[in-house]
């Protein structure tokens, strides 16, 4: 994966009972069902972690997906019988780059900024089943600038379904770069890829929600509240390894894991997931994971905030709100 997600503004989660359906939409839908989602569309090294598998242009700033949730994901393993809030972000993630590349005139080998990656679920309806789950997407794209019939930059709105209930609602902001624009952001650091030193010890499993130890991305400091980035090898779920820089995926379960830590032995399954990327996260330099509690903006809820931190400047923020749990 090669995008970078950056993020602006003060994140506020919304109540799962807040959700609301969008209207209908009046249009002559053109089917792509028949051209197969090539990892290349939605950036992911391995076909088995593709999620979405069709698109329909409605008109020109509406399109309808479909998506599949697997119930037995290698990594994003399902929590308290609920699918991984991570996975949501993930099928934004790819939406986004799919029309991208399919419908809005972006060529494969750009690369993107993704910004504003917010989105809330609806808790009761993550409920996992025997078999895959099966999604349908409703996209809304706004702010949308054109260059020679490329987009440049746009908005993304998502509702995400399950039998046509909502399972969650999220936006991202897209901006995309030329090969030639990164190779100028990015310089030296271009050509940079993870090392395999020794990995430091992890925190235990049980304490992260991860099924075994080469899942925790993190390890103890001897703070409660702060721990330092492990990546083990091996997990093409979140790392490509042609990435320069750690993936944004990386940093957002990282910050999931963090939460999960900094609230033990009470059960935390957030719902709702904001992040700022301030810059890239470099290979080679130590980053540090911090969490603390915040006032919460709605009753009856826990917020986390955790930053990452690479020779002190913040790299990332993120905000993740959890219902508490009932009496």
């Amino acid at each position: 994966m090669s995008d970078t997600m950056q993020v602006s503004g003060t994140l506020q989660p919304r109540s799962p009972h807040q959700l609301h359906l969008g209207g209908d939409r009046a249009a002559t839908p053109r089917s792509r069902r028949s051209i197969q989602v090539t990892r290349e569309f939605v950036h992911r090294p391995l076909a088995d972690d593709i999620l979405v598998t069709s698109w329909r242009r409605l008109d020109d700033v509406h399109f309808s997906l479909t998506a599949q949730w697997p119930h037995d994901h290698g990594y994003f393993t399902p929590n308290r019988g609920r699918h991984h809030l991570i996975l949501t972000g993930e099928t934004i993630r790819q939406a986004g780059l799919l029309l991208c590349h399919t419908e809005l005139g972006v060529p494969l080998g750009h690369h993107f900024i993704l910004g504003d990656l917010v989105y809330t679920t609806h808790p009761e309806h993550l409920a996992v089943g025997s078999g895959p789950t099966p999604l349908t997407i409703d996209v809304v794209c706004s702010r949308m600038r054109r260059r020679s019939g490329m987009m440049t930059s746009g908005h993304f709105d998502m509702t995400i379904r399950k039998a046509g209930r909502i399972v969650a609602t999220g936006h991202s902001d897209v901006t995309v770069t030329s090969p030639a624009v990164y190779r100028r952001i990015r310089g030296k650091r271009l050509t940079a890829r993870r090392t395999f030193d020794p990995l430091p010890a992890p925190v235990p499993p049980r304490l992260t929600g991860s099924a075994k130890d080469s899942d925790v991305l993190l390890s103890p400091t001897g703070r409660p509240d702060r721990w330092l980035l492990r990546i083990a090898p091996g997990h093409p779920a979140v790392v490509n390894p042609a990435n320069d820089h750690i993936p944004g995926m990386v940093l957002l379960d990282a910050a999931q894991q963090a939460a999960r830590v900094l609230t033990s032995p009470d059960a935390f399954v957030p719902y709702a997931f904001g992040t700022v990327f301030r810059r890239y996260a470099e290979h080679g330099t130590p980053c540090v994971i911090e969490a603390h509690r915040v006032p919460s903006a709605l009753p009856c809820t826990t917020t986390v905030q955790v930053t990452g931190l690479q020779d002190g400047d913040p790299v990332f923020v993120s905000t993740l709100t959890a219902l508490d749990p009932r009496d």
